[in-house]
């Protein structure tokens, strides 16, 4: 029935399941989920259930930022994970899905389920928790994880953890295991086109349950100066602990920045999030290049920045680092994978390097051109501005949603066209 207006639409309880505690809110997993869980909390009663590696974030507080009224969590140490995920192996289940197995968790959601309307799954590896639940469910797939594995197959190096063969059957499992779960859900979120297609693309889903819903970003608060007003740093944003983040900055300063720095020897690449302490020593000693870490203030290291760059080989679904570096007015060059899922148009809102020799021209290029590097931090700036602010990006999520409950609420701002490049 539909609400008359003015009528207030009655406040239901979601029960969001997590394979990591999502505090603090760094990195794109986390960020993503927290909008939504967000944007979700106006309307209802958000519950938390979320499994934690550590015995730090069993206890850490639960922020009071009104996102969740109640939080759960379920301890799951590293070294079970690691056990049970070598003990699959030799079986049919995906590696990762193994990973965050847990019989406490799930009969954790079984005593939860039954006083919520809705169980919300973030990610598909948490997919499997919610099979028992007879209420609606929403899957938050985020993006295809078996295509990112499968990229991930094509530039393993010998002494990495999982090798090509590893990834290559994890990639298979994995299309199979999303395959399998998504057609169990009333409703699939996933982050661009590209991952719907790769995903669904020959199977029999109802387009209708399937929806995109791209990421957004928070413009910062102070005003920058132009690109080209500012000293000769490249930012390079991400979490690199993450298989594909760490391969894009091995790759960027081993064979990129070494060439940069030829042409222009008083570049200063900076390195922004959480490193671990032997890649961050191995970093510190290379030429040209500035462990930040994770900084409070993104704004403050970036103003240090003229160019931002996303060299990433493999992943898939949105690179939230581009939208940090154009929110922030950055001239950004990026690789052809981290374009997908972004409407942005090559030469005009950023620039794409296909080779070596591209990802070297572009990035000098931006270093000694004042004019050409303000241009391209204006337009990629106006570009989110315009098409990448949280609520719009998120409103056709929240208004599928909506009615999976039976409710009025919809999102109020236009969402931006699907980034299919």
């Amino acid at each position: 029935m539909a609400l008359s207006e003015g009528t207030q639409a009655p406040r239901r309880r979601i029960l969001l399941l997590t394979p990591r505690w999502p505090y603090p809110v760094i990195g794109g997993d986390r960020l993503r989920i927290w909008h939504l869980a967000k944007a979700a909390a106006r309307h209802h009663d958000v519950t938390l259930l979320s499994l934690c590696q550590t015995p730090a974030e069993l206890s850490a507080e639960l922020p009071d930022d009104g996102v969740f009224t109640s939080a759960h969590r379920v301890l799951l140490p590293k070294w079970r994970s690691w056990l049970q995920m070598l003990a699959a192996v030799g079986s049919a289940e995906p590696l990762q899905v193994a990973y965050y197995r847990s019989r406490e968790f799930g009969l954790a959601v079984d005593r939860l389920a039954k006083d919520h309307d809705l169980v919300c799954c973030h990610l598909v590896r948490m997919a499997p928790y919610a099979m028992a639940s007879a209420r609606p469910r929403w899957l938050e797939m985020t993006d295809a994880i078996s295509m990112t594995m499968e990229r991930a197959s094509r530039h393993a190096r010998g002494g990495a953890v999982l090798t090509g063969p590893i990834l290559r059957m994890e990639a298979s499992r994995m299309r199979e295991f999303e395959r399998s779960m998504a057609p169990s859900f009333d409703l699939v979120t996933l982050i661009s086109g590209v991952d719907r297609d790769s995903v669904f693309a020959g199977t029999t889903v109802p387009p209708e349950r399937v929806i995109v819903a791209a990421n957004g970003v928070e413009a910062p608060t102070d005003m920058l100066p132009p690109a080209g007003q500012r000293p000769p740093g490249i930012a390079l944003i991400g979490r690199m602990d993450s298989m594909a983040n760490r391969d894009a900055l091995w790759f960027f300063v081993r064979e990129i920045l070494p060439r940069v720095l030829e042409q222009s020897p008083r570049a200063r690449l900076h390195v922004i999030g959480h490193v671990s302490p032997r890649d961050a020593r191995r970093l510190e000693t290379m030429p040209g290049v500035h462990v930040e870490g994770v900084v409070e203030d993104l704004s403050s290291v970036l103003r240090l920045c003229r160019v931002g760059v996303c060299p990433v080989r493999f992943g898939a679904g949105m690179q939230n680092k581009l939208l940090d570096y154009m929110s922030h007015g950055l001239a950004t060059v990026t690789s052809t994978v981290g374009l997908e899922g972004l409407i942005a148009t090559p030469g005009h809102d950023l620039v794409v390097a296909r080779s070596h020799d591209e990802w070297v021209t572009h990035i000098h290029r931006l270093l000694v051109d004042d004019e050409q590097a303000s241009r391209l931090g204006c337009a990629g700036r106006e570009l989110v501005n315009t098409a990448y602010r949280w609520e719009a990006c998120l409103a056709p999520a929240i208004d599928a949603m909506a009615g999976l409950l039976g409710t009025g609420e919809r999102g109020r701002a236009t969402p931006p066209p699907e980034g299919d490049r």
